[in-house]
């Protein structure tokens, strides 16, 4: 499944477990992320009880919105215990807020594997 525009670009494989996003996300408000947040939900979902691994390394911006959408994201697959998920996101160390979102998904789900690369 994809979901692409202009400026980015969100791939799920189903058979590599991983969803990555590419380009820049700058859309306006929760509403136009909606699409986006049910993609990684799905996504969630249909990996379960392994993991899921979501790739960040390619994207170059994130709004504050983007950053409410993949908070929101966390905050489901932690508060869902039937969801025996383990949720692993690559990061690029050339990205500098990339690290932070890292921080801050990892205080909300503390299992969730940041790898930076």
């Amino acid at each position: 499944m994809e979901i692409k525009a202009d400026k980015y670009s969100i791939t799920y494989d189903s058979e590599a477990a991983t969803v990555t996003c590419k380009g820049s996300l700058l859309l306006n408000g929760a509403k136009e992320y909606e699409p986006l947040l049910q993609l990684l939900n799905m996504a969630a979902e249909q990996q379960q009880p392994d993991s899921l691994t979501i790739d960040l390394r390619e994207l170059k911006f994130l709004n504050s919105s983007g950053i409410n959408m993949m908070t929101k994201f966390v905050i489901n697959v932690n508060d869902i215990k039937a969801l025996e998920l383990e949720v692993v996101v690559l990061y690029s160390k050339k990205i500098a807020w990339q690290e932070k979102l890292s921080k801050n998904l990892r205080r909300l789900m503390p299992t969730l594997k940041a790898k930076l690369e």
